[in-house]
């Protein structure tokens, strides 16, 4: 397996007159453009969605009662719970409450069945995939040419294009994340890109993992003791179990978005697990970096545990060893005859069957091979929060699973369920609040994203309603940006949150009243101020504009007229707007 890119010189294609998206190019264009407008409010409704669903979820969960199992059942409650098998719960466990707790002797096992690779005390583990690939880099050089367009009614104006363009094309083959269709490239043949993927990424949980929560934990103190007794004593011997402690088993549903706090850990294979030497850099350099950072997030395996690897199912099927190399295990490539026929005529057709470069001869991957390493999460101690119950699949046994609660939205929604597994000493109150901050964040990711579509959105519905949003002063154009965001939000809180007083948190009663009145202020004051277009059939208007940006060419886009209509009264021909900036109306040619 070689680690090493290789780079080969495509071809370069000089293209003489203007670069305009004609035919199918030129469809996709329009429709690609079109999807750019169209996806971001919906995906933006939808975050709103979840933080609504979140936020409801969090206060309902803040506000309910919550039993800790490190500190309000004594020692005697819990053997009796432990003993009876969940049976007498509700007698100690209010139906309606959650359980909350700090466990610091974790046993578990995360398995990935198809390779056959078992982590021991690892909670969570994850399958990265990487892909030898070919890819595309394009380079453009144009210039810049003016040319005049008309309208229906005869008036024009000038508009500057690219011509005269130089296109160059180059590709680099090595290991990426993903896979990549060459079969639009401009040599598909010689830079062909296999679509295999027998081991995609994953993300694996323990199916059967047990915490053990003792009377009086809860301070990292007494958690990091318990957890060296534990490391030192007798692995499953249940005479050497604290009397006052009580062990349950953790759903794999509470694990689904991993464990916050915890970083993912690379899983290395190497002789007795023993971390390997040093290297000459890290002993020159280990004055300045006293600790080696890829030591500290590599765990160790012994070799012995890739004892079931050679009669995995990815090892059978698909040839799936280890190679080591930071962990690496590696499928090769092997083609087909008949594939490989067709790829020798596609490149005869392309020209570039005997193109024989200087980086063929370099050693590297091969197109359609295809490795992985493992990472996992393996937290000494974690602090759970969830409710407790009777484990069906085993008996007399007790588990933490997610709680679904009820006035959050649909059952099935992960939005409306407490279920929070967290790496170290995390009290219920800290859990809560954290989650909150996680789903905030991810809302105001998309709010930001949100500002960014305002920009050319705003400048598409002044089109429509005969205004050049982009042909106005910075100013204009921030009102308009941000007149479409806050309006947008607005309409989209009112739906979600309402605007009643008590709707709490972000996006509820004043919050929302406020915005929709900025939003609608600064949209009058764009439509006001912002320079004339020509007036014509308004959906017809926008249409041509969508075509300028997906660079149509001009026959596809042809406006109703370029002279604006100044018998509305809306604004003269020359004079200054509300915001005492000088306006010009568009010229006719």
């Amino acid at each position: 397996m070689n680690n090493i890119p290789t780079a080969r010189r495509g071809r370069t294609h000089y293209q003489r007159g203007p670069n305009d998206n004609r035919g199918l190019s030129g469809i996709c264009s329009v429709i690609f453009l079109l999807l750019l407008f169209l996806l971001p409010p919906i995906l933006f409704y939808g975050s709103e969605g979840r933080r609504h669903a979140r936020y409801v979820t969090l206060r309902e969960a803040i506000s309910s009662d919550i039993v800790e199992l490190n500190r309000d059942l004594d020692g005697d409650a819990l053997r009796a719970l432990e003993r009876s098998g969940g049976s007498n719960l509700e007698a100690l466990i209010p139906g309606e409450a959650l359980v909350h707790g700090t466990a610091g002797a974790i046993d578990a096992v995360t398995t990935d069945g198809a390779m056959g690779v078992s982590i021991p005390g690892s909670l969570a583990l994850r399958r990265n995939t990487q892909y030898c690939q070919w890819q595309e880099l394009q380079s453009q050089h144009c210039q810049t040419c003016t040319r005049t367009v008309s309208a229906k009614d005869g008036s024009a104006k000038e508009e500057s294009y690219s011509c005269n363009c130089v296109t160059h094309y180059d590709y680099v083959k090595g290991w990426r994340n993903f896979r990549i269709n060459s079969i639009l490239f401009d040599q598909p043949g010689a830079h062909h890109n296999p679509q295999r993927d027998p081991m995609p990424s994953r993300m694996f949980t323990s199916n059967d993992a047990t915490l053990t929560f003792r009377e009086g934990d809860g301070a990292i103190d007494n958690v990091n003791d318990a957890t060296n007794q534990q490391r030192t004593a007798p692995n499953n011997n249940q005479n050497n179990r604290n009397p006052t402690s009580l062990q349950t088993q953790l759903n794999p549903t509470m694990l689904a978005s991993g464990i916050r706090n915890q970083p993912w850990r690379r899983v290395d294979f190497v002789l007795n697990g023993m971390a390997p030497s040093p290297s000459f850099f890290s002993r020159l350099f280990s004055s300045i970096f006293p600790t080696s950072w890829t030591t500290q997030n590599t765990r160790y395996e012994p070799l012995q545990l890739l004892r079931d690897t050679p009669t995995s199912r990815a090892a059978t099927e698909d040839n799936f060893v280890y190679v080591g190399q930071g962990g690496y295990f590696f499928s090769p490539y092997e083609s087909a005859m008949t594939s490989q026929l067709l790829n020798y005529f596609v490149q005869y057709m392309e020209g570039s069957l005997f193109d024989w470069q200087l980086g063929d001869l370099m050693p590297s991957c091969r197109a359609g091979d295809v490795r992985f390493y493992y990472e996992v999460q393996d937290p000494n101690v974690v602090s759970v929060l969830g409710e407790i119950g009777r484990n069906d699949g085993v008996a007399n046994r007790l588990e933490i699973r997610p709680r679904v609660m009820t006035g959050s939205g649909p059952a099935a929604s992960d939005a409306s369920s407490v279920g929070m597994v967290h790496s170290g000493v995390r009290s219920a109150e800290e859990m809560i609040i954290a989650e909150d901050t996680d789903s905030r964040n991810m809302a105001l990711l998309f709010r930001g994203l949100l500002v960014l579509w305002s920009i050319p959105a705003s400048r598409l519905i002044g089109v429509a309603f005969g205004r050049e949003v982009g042909s106005s002063s910075l100013s204009v154009q921030a009102m308009g940006a941000i007149g479409t965001f806050a309006t947008l939000l607005g309409g989209t809180w009112v739906l979600i949150w309402g605007t009643s007083s008590s709707s709490a948190g972000i996006g509820g009663g004043r919050d929302t009243v406020l915005l929709l009145v900025m939003g609608g202020y600064f949209v009058y004051l764009t439509y006001r101020s912002s320079v004339l277009r020509g007036v014509g059939r308004r959906w017809h208007a926008v249409w041509c504009r969508i075509g300028e940006w997906a660079n149509v060419p001009p026959e596809w886009r042809v406006e109703d007229t370029y002279v604006p209509n100044l018998s509305r009264g809306d604004q003269p021909a020359h004079g200054k707007n509300l915001m005492g900036e000088e306006t010009y109306p568009l010229k006719r040619f």
